[in-house]
């Protein structure tokens, strides 16, 4: 189906088009291990889903460059995790001890919703110092959570492996008088952007002869917002404030500051009922115990517990099912 939406260009108003695109589990869960077969990469998203249904959406109506979005967020704030880091000068404020208080409160709170698990993400990243505590904030769960879902033979194998180490020896090699939020946003640029959204849009998007360019990445732009002050950047709670300001002559209010949406999908609502089937099938204890990875009781009470709506973990899961798929495509294919 489609919509009319209108955008104003100084006075005079721009009638755009709009088709809207339907998704449902079904289809999604069918297209979930051409998704990671296409990215060569287990990538836990369904956002590449979405770039691809756009794509063949516009490949069909014969157009075959589309314009991007992407890297706003990244150049000029826009991610929650940029609001905590703006904020963590009042951290100091508060004695250790009372972060540590804090921090136990938050352990009550359960994981069951997602506002939960934010604020306990957020009072344990600030007991960490400096750049742990910036990579903290892209981290799905805790290093010890993690931990508990491998096999026993698996951490044997991870000895020499620290996930953390690549961002902290690319931040190890800023200036020193970099502030945090600018090198959270380096961080953005050189591991989140370059690594996943950039990956997923042009190889999803490319799978049906689509080019999707990228103009907020032009040299010229990125150099510039490089040298523009992080106060202007992240104004409070209002992420990509100057971009925000510099549009106003030309888009409506609404527009500019209406809440930011992901581009996702209801894959907590899914992981209960629509894909159910497909977990139990994927992540079954024959699966995990065949695949050597995951320790299958420790998966399938993460399962249980997930269902039960005790915790919320339906992107580790998620995760979880992309490992299988991609080592399912390429492992056991490259061994037969």
């Amino acid at each position: 189906m489609s919509r009319r939406g209108h955008a104003a260009q100084g006075r005079a108003q721009v009638v755009v088009p709009l088709d809207v695109i339907t998704v449902d589990a079904g289809r999604m869960a069918g297209d979930l291990e051409y998704m990671v077969a296409q990215l060569d990469e287990p990538l836990a998203d369904p956002a590449p889903l979405n770039v691809l249904y756009i794509s063949q959406l516009a490949r069909e109506q014969g157009m075959k460059v589309l314009l991007s979005g992407g890297a706003g967020d990244d150049l000029f704030t826009g991610y929650r995790r940029h609001r905590a880091v703006a904020l963590d000068r009042y951290r100091n404020w508060l004695p250790f001890g009372v972060w540590r208080g804090l921090e136990r409160a938050s352990a009550r709170l359960g994981q069951r919703k997602t506002w939960a698990q934010r604020i306990t993400k957020l009072v344990n990243s600030a007991g960490l110092e400096g750049d742990n505590r910036l990579v903290n904030y892209f981290r799905w769960m805790s290093e010890s959570s993690l931990r508990a879902l491998y096999s026993p033979d698996f951490p044997a194998q991870l000895t020499a492996v620290d996930a953390a180490e690549p961002m902290l020896e690319f931040l190890a090699s800023l200036p020193s008088q970099v502030t945090p939020l600018e090198r959270m946003l380096a961080l953005e640029q050189r591991f989140f952007l370059a690594d996943h959204n950039l990956i997923y849009t042009d190889k999803m998007s490319m799978a049906v002869g689509v080019e999707v360019r990228v103009p907020f990445l032009d040299p010229d732009l990125v150099d510039f917002a490089a040298r523009i002050p992080t106060q202007y950047k992240q104004r409070g709670s209002v992420g990509k404030w100057v971009l925000k300001q510099a549009m106003e002559p030309f888009l409506p209010r609404d527009v500019i500051y209406r809440p930011k949406t992901g581009f996702g999908a209801p894959i907590r609502r899914w992981m209960r009922h629509e894909l159910r089937d497909l977990v139990g099938d994927l992540l079954s204890p024959a699966s995990l115990k065949r695949r050597g990875l995951f320790d299958p009781t420790a998966v399938q009470r993460l399962i249980s517990q997930n269902l039960q709506g005790r915790v919320e973990v339906s992107y580790v899961l998620l995760s979880l099912l992309c490992v299988e798929i991609w080592c399912r495509r390429f492992v056991d294919h490259s061994e037969g």
